[in-house]
């Protein structure tokens, strides 16, 4: 009896101290993000609040984090582990719209691929029409998947069309912006540029190959 009775002491001791900062000290552990707050802080699914680090950049609900403990019970975290395929690329449906009239994608094929790292974003587009594609009319734009920054600069990115012969032009992303456009030189003499919709640079239709490639500063 005297026995049991020390054994349930002695697991009760060791229990307090391993859930009070005060008696373990500092420490650390791992954590999902339930939520994000707005004032830089994240609250774990287990309840805990931490305060972020500079470094940890983009929370976002389901990370798997590393959390630190103070002896005083103050809660930080420096970031999100690494995942087996770090940086590696997602796949999304980028969006496909027109200036006056919006395409109807029918059997188009539309694949995107972004990869992202703290506020860096590139992106990739392919675009191939299909016999069922009805192409719209006015500029073209395609949905990025994350909006760029609100700051002051634009981004510049690359564009390639093969529509029998290649096209060599540029895609464009705003600040603020939701979606890029892609533009093309509408003559060779001069070199003066237009934005792509379905008559410019060529008449768009099955079987053309669009490409682009962005690089850019998340909001």
């Amino acid at each position: 009896m005297i026995q049991t009775l020390a054994d349930e002491l002695a697991r009760q001791a060791a229990s307090i101290g391993a859930s009070t900062p005060e008696i373990r000290g500092g420490d650390w552990r791992l954590a999902t993000v339930a939520t994000v707050g707005a004032s830089g802080t994240v609250t774990t699914t287990d309840g805990v609040v931490a305060r972020r680090l500079e470094s940890y950049l983009n929370p976002v609900v389901g990370d798997l984090i590393r959390i630190d403990a103070s002896s005083s019970g103050d809660w930080t975290t420096p970031g999100r582990t690494a995942a087996t395929d770090v940086r590696g690329w997602v796949a999304y449906t980028p969006t496909w719209t027109a200036g006056t009239t919006n395409p109807t994608i029918g059997n188009a094929v539309r694949t995107g691929r972004y990869q992202r790292f703290e506020k860096t974003c590139h992106v990739a587009i392919r675009l191939v029409p299909g016999s069922t594609t009805a192409f719209g009319s006015g500029g073209y734009l395609f949905g990025l998947p994350f909006p760029t920054a609100d700051d002051v600069v634009e981004y510049v990115g690359s564009a390639r069309l093969t529509a029998g012969p290649t096209y060599i032009g540029q895609c464009f992303a705003g600040p603020g912006a939701t979606e890029m456009n892609a533009t093309f030189p509408t003559s060779a003499t001069p070199a003066s540029a237009t934005n792509m919709s379905q008559v410019a640079p060529a008449t768009f239709a099955n079987g053309h190959i669009l490409r682009l490639s962005l690089t850019y500063q998340t909001a």
